[in-house]
């Protein structure tokens, strides 16, 4: 046989090295990724390697070509999904495709190296179809696959949200229902997910396993191109009428559906409602002016018809978009692509899916909406928004767009910027609302400048303030310190790299692919800053922009929002007035034929189903790729170092925990307000503004939150403190220390003015998002109610704090709370009460001397010599007395969680009862929650300290939902033939999934030093979940979890509290302070 090519040797020894050099495995992996090349026996593979290591060559002296393979070498070394091989300093490697050449399809159009990311961009299109495909190849493990549309509906009726959900219930190869929640459980996924923006749908998944990678890579094509879009299935995730009483025809009708039910709980946050208000006014034409997640009042006129062929239509690969990211093989995915799915279809002209830029409006316009009252919130005189916002750029002008990202962020973020000194400093407000900024996430960009909790007869001031302040910044100009310490920020995020990479240049890339803008021109980003810096320091340049878009742009909408104590009550008619008018219209047919529907859409609910058409992964193929990190204890001064020299990109990380269990009870409950205003006051060197200006030079921000976390395996201890962090170039270290020296010699919290304003702004933000995330707050009370670190925690980070903050905002005086401030700072400000780590590159000479100097200096006036040492507090006991809450909060769908205090982390229970969770997350709580009960989502989770938690999210039936809850023991009693071994081990892969998520450099080894969970520790756990066996968790259940365990519970949401009520249970109402 002829000797091989130089190309095949490199390709037999990146096969080679990707099998961990076990030859038999080299040859399945050469033989897959090219089936049309020559096999090469097992005996080549090992020669191969063996004549390279010893003669530097990888053909024999007399098959030797001209070639040698250390020059080949250089350009096909890369790393596979289990470790780095063959892997050189300084080496490029060769382009898999070039301008103009074609594989298995798909012609390479563009091809870039992008420098900045050591990574490779190819741009391909598919000849047949025109599916445009983004491969960016970069020595990364956590590889990206994602196919998305361009989704424009002309209608409110949700239609891309609602197929989004129905694609996702069953495909051709794969007639499951539900074959996305399934894969959860049969994946290594780092991410998973599905996404439907304002006029795009998109399917994004992660993994380092590359088996796992095209097990979920064929799920997921199957299911955007081939659908079974069953009719049950669109009545179940869209919308469907159904007797109250299932079995009974004469019962009354109402609506149900996953979607209908989600969206009626987006409509009732305010901040959402707003910003969908927002975008349909001020871009009215086409399809941002319509609601594509779908309006409540009009989902239900979406038809099944409708649906089936508006995936026909957009759901085409013409109208695709495909991405991937990473070290797998590209020509894999092209293959797949194009012999699965893409060679089957003709080209469709997907112009009509193009959204043209919106025509500008000759004059401004003003709008007012309503909203809800926010039980929680600030006096309903005060519960008042303004939004003030302007058509900007095409997003496809990526110079323009950069240039007004960087000018918004000067505008409006922190002391510096013209609008915080005009309207956020005036304190006529509770600060910004959730709209201000600059959104590049559509095809025309808008900017926003908005203010929350603002009385109405401040409307007319802000408009004139705004107006104002943009005519300052023309006539005057940026500041140049200011403008230095953005582009300063830019630069620093360029290295700072998590392990989720490729998923956020997915994330950023999407809008401005799906109208067709330049791709990869946006990932040149030092090209882009070095123009950016040109035109963002031209003050002439600057001037011109601000009148452009600013001062003499006439599509600008001002748009308030204010509450109506009728607004649920207008909903609710709104509601039974179409139930009503639905009804009425039904035919005789038609009623029986609900009647059937929802006999049917249960039976399909409770059918017990195959699942062997879906990929799994098997034991065999679970490597685990995380290893034990090199980390360095040691102490400068009496502070306590954890030490991680990494590869940190030329970034070096810090961070810090001050114990705050010296403070009393009033100092700990204004601990998080602490946290909010540390680095918003003047220090000993530097007034607020310039401070600010200082930092934002030199590093990311000052990070300042609220730490507590119980002892790994004490249950009845915790720690109690606050956790600070930072991060620079390494060239800054010392300048960052420097930073914190100052912040360490105590903050002037005199400002009374400033110190009123920051109240004001910190207690009005507490509400945002707490409807989001109902289902988090609901288990954080719930938890409460069985432990007294979780009451602790309840009143620092749950509705109880957003209560009495309210409460200290009313009837505390400030001087008295700037006394507060100052004496927490005094006590937990010194270096007797820090410990701190640090992660840096081994290039960084300078970090031990910043380190020792920064310690030396806070140490200074300590009289105590002893090195620091975690001061645990002890834990009071609570009654075991079965303790409930309902937080009574009018919106339309609930929050419900139930909380039972088991073992602690390393007790051998702990293990069985996680998988246990998610055992009942996917045969007991997501079929009846979500599927049955018609909750958006629900399922059980085993807190790190010990705590096993129940929960659903956006659920119409809360008491269904709590019976649920209690009843799992006894339906685990009844179905414990679902315990089989294949269950089993899916569950035991939901917990491998969450344990073996990718680590960031900057973040190894941290998990010990906030928690003292050690690799060793972790590895444990890992192996003991490994080893649960189908007994195990029939034990565990009946141990714990039994209806007679004592518990707590919490619902979030409008319902009469004697209904939530059972024997034993002590409900407690909570309203909040505007509840009528």
């Amino acid at each position: 046989m002829a000797a091989f090519t130089n190309e095949e040797y490199a390709d037999i020894i990146m096969a080679y090295g990707r099998a961990d050099g076990n030859a038999r495995e080299a040859r399945r992996i050469y033989e897959e990724r090219f089936p049309n090349k020559r096999l090469p026996s097992r005996n080549i593979f090992q020669n191969t390697y063996q004549r390279l290591r010893e003669t530097g060559n990888v053909q024999n002296n007399e098959t030797r070509g001209i070639v040698a393979l250390k020059n080949s070498l250089k350009y096909d070394t890369r790393r596979s999904c289990h470790g780095n091989i063959l892997k050189q300093k300084n080496v490029s490697k060769p382009q898999i495709m070039s301008v103009g050449s074609v594989s298995h399809g798909f012609l390479c159009t563009d091809v870039e190296d992008i420098k900045e990311y050591n990574m490779t961009a190819y741009l391909l299109k598919h000849e047949k179809t025109k599916t445009e495909y983004l491969h960016l190849e970069r020595d990364d493990s956590n590889n990206v696959f994602s196919i998305g549309f361009r989704t424009t509906p002309l209608d409110s009726m949700g239609t891309p949200h609602i197929l989004e959900h129905t694609v996702l219930c069953g495909s051709e190869k794969y007639p499951v229902r539900d074959p996305f929640f399934k894969m959860l459980n049969r994946s290594l996924a780092t991410f998973m997910n599905a996404l439907t923006g304002p006029d795009y749908t998109f399917y994004p998944f992660s993994s380092q396993n590359e088996k796992d990678y095209r097990n979920l890579q064929k799920v997921y094509a199957d299911a955007v191109f081939k659908p079974n879009l069953h009719r049950l299935d669109f009545l179940q995730e869209g919308w469907r009428l159904e007797h109250s009483k299932l079995e009974d025809p004469n019962s009354e009708l109402v609506f149900k559906g996953v979607v209908y039910n989600e969206m009626k709980g987006a409509f009732s946050e305010t901040s959402s409602l707003f910003g969908q208000r927002f975008l349909n006014n001020i871009l009215p034409q086409g399809t941002y002016g319509y609601v594509s997640g779908g309006d409540p009042l009009c989902i239900p006129s979406l038809t099944y018809e409708h649906l089936k062929n508006f995936h026909k239509q957009f759901y085409h690969p013409s109208n695709a978009r495909v991405y991937s990211y990473g070290n797998f093989p590209l020509e894999a995915n092209l293959k797949f692509l194009n012999e699965k799915y893409l060679s089957h279809y003709e080209y469709l002209d997907p112009s009509k899916t193009i959204v043209k830029p919106q025509e500008r409006w000759t004059n401004p316009k003003k709008q007012d909406v309503t909203c809800r009252v926010d039980q929680f919130g600030a006096p309903i005189d005060k519960q008042n928004q303004i939004a003030i916002g302007y058509v900007m750029s095409d997003v496809t002008d990526i110079s323009e767009t950069l240039l007004l990202t960087t000018l918004s962020e000067l505008l409006l973020i922190g002391p510096n910027a013209a609008f915080y000194k005009s309207l956020i400093e005036k304190n006529i407000s509770g600060g910004y609302n959730s709209l201000t900024g600059y959104d590049n996430q559509i095809r025309d960009t808008l900017f926003v400048v908005g203010l929350r909790d603002i009385e109405r007869s401040k409307f007319e001031m802000v408009e004139k303030l705004t107006d104002e302040t943009i005519k300052k910044v023309y006539e005057k100009g940026l500041d140049k310190d200011h403008v230095e310490s953005v582009l300063n920020g830019f630069e620093l995020s360029i290295k700072h790299q998590s392990p989720k990479f490729g998923l956020k240049v997915l994330f950023n890339l999407m809008p401005l692919w799906n109208h067709n803008g330049k791709v990869i021109k946006v990932l040149k980003v030092n090209d882009l800053i070095a123009e950016l810096k040109e035109s963002i320091t031209n003050p002439k340049h600057v001037r011109d922009t601000i009148e452009r878009y600013f001062i003499n742009n006439t599509h600008r909408l001002i748009m308030t929002m204010t509450p109506d104590p009728k607004f649920d009550e207008n909903f609710t008619a709104s509601e039974l007035k179409l139930l009503k008018d639905k009804t009425a219209s039904l035919s005789k047919e038609q009623k029986e034929q609900i009647y059937t529907d929802g006999i049917e859409l249960s039976k399909a609910q409770k059918k017990k189903e195959s699942l062997e058409t879906l990929p799994c992964l098997k034991i065999e193929e679970i490597i685990l790729n995380k290893t034990s990190p090199s980390l360095k204890h040691t102490v400068s001064n009496i502070v306590p170092l954890q030490l991680c020299q990494t590869n940190t990109n030329g970034v070096t990380y810090f961070k810090g925990v001050l114990g705050t269990d010296s403070l009393n009870n009033e100092q700990r409950q204004m601990i998080p307000f602490f946290n909010y205003v540390l680095d918003k006051f003047d220090t000993s060197s530097h007034n607020y503004r310039d401070f600010h200006k200082h930092v934002s030079k030199i590093m990311s921000g000052l990070g300042v939150v609220t730490h507590i976390t119980e002892h790994i395996d004490q249950p009845g201890q915790y720690e109690q403190g606050i956790l600070i962090s930072s991060h620079c170039l390494d060239a800054n270290v010392h300048k960052m220390m420097d930073v914190w020296r100052e912040i360490f010699d105590g903050p002037d919290f005199s400002n009374k003015e400033r110190f009123t304003m920051l109240l004001h702004n910190y207690c009005s933000s507490l509400t945002s998002g707490v409807i989001d995330n109902g289902h988090s707050y609901a288990m954080q009370a719930a938890r409460s109610l069985v432990s007294s670190v979780d009451a602790c925690k309840e009143k620092l980070v749950g509705i109880h704090h957003v209560i009495e903050m309210q409460k200290v905002q009313k009837d505390k005086d400030v001087k008295v709370l700037q006394k507060v401030i100052d004496d927490i700072a005094a006590k937990i400000l010194s270096g007797s009460n820090l410990r701190a780590a640090f992660h840096y590159s081994p290039s960084n000479e300078e970090v031990q001397s910043a380190i020792d100097n920064f310690c030396e200096y806070i140490c200074r006036n300590e009289e105590q010599k002893e090195v620091n040492r975690i001061n645990w507090t002890d834990t009071q006991e609570t009654t075991k007395i079965k303790r409930s809450m309902h937080i009574s909060m009018n919106i339309p769908v609930n929050f419900c969680a139930k909380a039972i205090p088991v073992v602690s982390y390393t007790d051998p229970d702990y293990p069985k009862l996680r998988v246990l969770s998610k055992f009942l997350s996917s045969k007991y709580l997501h079929p009846l929650v979500r599927e049955q009960n018609g909750a958006y989502g629900g399922g059980a989770v085993l807190s790190t300290d010990g705590t096993f938690n129940f929960y659903s999210y956006r659920d119409p039936n809360t008491k269904v939902t709590l019976d649920i809850f209690d009843n799992c023991a006894n339906w685990l009693a009844d179905n414990t033939y679902l315990v089989d071994e294949q269950n089993l081990f899916e569950s035991k892969l939901a917990i491998l999934q969450q344990m073996d998520q990718p680590i960031a450099e900057y973040m190894k080894g941290v998990d010990l030093f906030l928690y003292g969970l050690s690799y060793d520790i972790w590895q444990m756990q890992r192996e003991r979940v490994l080893s649960v066996k189908r007994d195990d968790l029939l034990e565990v259940c009946f141990k714990y979890l039994t209806e007679d365990k004592w518990c707590g519970k919490c619902v979030i949401g409008e319902c009469a509290t004697k209904e939530l009520h059972k024997e034993n249970e002590i409900w407690d109402k909570i309203s909040g302070p505007q509840h009528e």
